[in-house]
């Protein structure tokens, strides 16, 4: 399913999964002509969950989201991106998030279907 939404680059993909986890870890600014705002932080089960809006600064838009596992068990802090109207980014995210573990699936998959819930319900009582 597509939005009417610019689509997510790889630039900004691997910005996501990658890039940001070496900004914070080398202490370098923000990613010119963007800016991250929180949405929430989040313990399910053994995780950690802290979510990011990537916004675009010209066009306030949204880049991309950003989701940030922590695993207190391992100590393995994981970096996943959500694209956004791109479809081959989405295949390989599905198939990043396909190769975690089950208890780790399943409280990724529960914080997921809330936030969607959530939109929904608010979607449809705006109607």
């Amino acid at each position: 399913m597509l939005v009417n939404a610019t689509p997510t680059s790889v630039e900004e993909y691997n910005f996501l999964i990658k890039g940001y986890k070496i900004q914070v870890e080398s202490g370098l600014d923000m990613k010119k002509g963007y800016y991250f705002e929180d949405v929430g932080v989040h313990e399910i089960g053994d995780y950690h969950f802290t979510i990011k809006n990537l916004m675009r600064e010209q066009t306030l838009e949204l880049a991309g989201i950003l989701i940030i596992t922590y695993s207190p068990t391992t100590g393995i802090t994981y970096y996943t991106g959500i694209p956004i109207n791109n479809p081959k980014l989405l295949d390989q995210y599905a198939q990043d998030i396909s190769k975690w573990h089950g208890g780790m699936q399943k409280s990724y998959s529960y914080l997921i279907a809330a936030y969607l819930s959530t939109g929904f319900y608010n979607q449809h009582k705006a109607r």
